[in-house]
């Protein structure tokens, strides 16, 4: 049975999420390369109160993911394609070895850095749910904010300054749509990230890029990237362009995907999927006690 890999975005990460990984031998080389990298034990890291600064997050989503996707690697389980959320895109090359290690976790680093220095007014993230697409971009263009994840036909993430955020989100209740401010401190997918685009664009180019194992999706439109060229454009443009990932979940159905597990950190792109694809079969790798017991609902649902 075809099978799917979902990697998860900023806000996601949490300290309880290493516990699967410090001792696991399969996840050790992911965990050498981020100290060799940010020349701080990743265990430290995320036990510290700067785990949702943009220079943390990003990197240590990045290891976590690759980590895990690494400690459930079995001979019998066999991935079909491989989709990631924002920073989790970036991840999904580590995972499917396009993208070297090391260079993921030194990409994410400077994407984290590129996107603090964008904009420099304070900004932000904002969740709204219960309102149609067309309906949030009208309010969003007279509040200069942007639709910056597209989650579903009635759920987004929208990104602005701090101020036009807040109008944005007492406008939005008053018709009955739900908020959720999200602690990211930059509008990433947005137009404020345009400064970004290039410099990150530069430093793809210069990467080793290898033929991946499996398929990896776009985040902005749930395409096939199949070249190094392909994959510098869609990570850069990421940065400054909606992400699409009900697109995403489309394409993973259409490519024939009956399984998706989400890697730690996350929970939320296994409850999307379960949401918007109800008949594939979606779970989180949060949602077991071990590796093992992960590795083993996914060979049993594979099959």
């Amino acid at each position: 049975m075809s099978v799917g890999v979902l990697c998860p975005g900023q806000n996601s990460q949490s300290a309880s999420a290493l516990d699967f990984l410090l001792e696991h031998p399969a996840a050790q080389p992911v965990l050498e390369a981020f100290y060799s990298v940010m020349e701080r034990p990743i265990g430290d890291v995320v036990s510290s109160e700067d785990l949702h600064r943009n220079a943390v997050a990003q990197p240590v989503i990045c290891a976590i993911e690759m980590a895990s996707f690494s400690a459930i690697a079995r001979p019998r389980i066999t991935v079909s394609c491989i989709a990631g959320y924002s920073i989790g895109e970036l991840a999904a090359y580590g995972c499917a070895g396009a993208i070297g290690t090391a260079d993921v976790i030194r990409l994410a680093a400077l994407r984290a850095e590129l996107m603090d220095k964008a904009w420099a007014a304070p900004s932000g993230m904002m969740a709204v749910r219960g309102m149609s697409g067309r309906a949030l971009e009208s309010i969003c263009r007279q509040n200069d904010t942007y639709i910056a994840i597209c989650n579903g036909v009635d759920r987004f993430v929208i990104g602005g300054g701090i101020d036009s955020l807040g109008d944005v989100g007492r406008t939005v209740q008053t018709m009955g749509a739900r908020t959720t401010s999200l602690p990211i401190a930059i509008a990433s997918h947005t137009p404020l990230m345009t400064n970004a685009v290039a410099p990150f664009r530069r430093a793809l180019e210069q990467v080793t890029f290898h033929a991946p194992a499996f398929p990896i999706l776009s985040g902005i439109d749930g395409s096939w990237v199949r070249t190094k060229t392909e994959a510098s454009e869609k990570l850069a443009r990421q940065l400054n362009t909606c992400i699409d990932w009900m697109t995403c979940l489309s394409s993973l159905k259409e490519r024939g995907c009956k399984v998706l597990l989400e890697l730690l950190p996350g929970t939320d792109l296994a409850a999307i999927a379960r949401e918007q694809q109800p008949d594939i079969k979606s779970r989180s790798f949060g949602d077991f006690r071990s590796v093992e017991g992960a590795a083993a609902w996914f060979i049993r649902a594979s099959q």
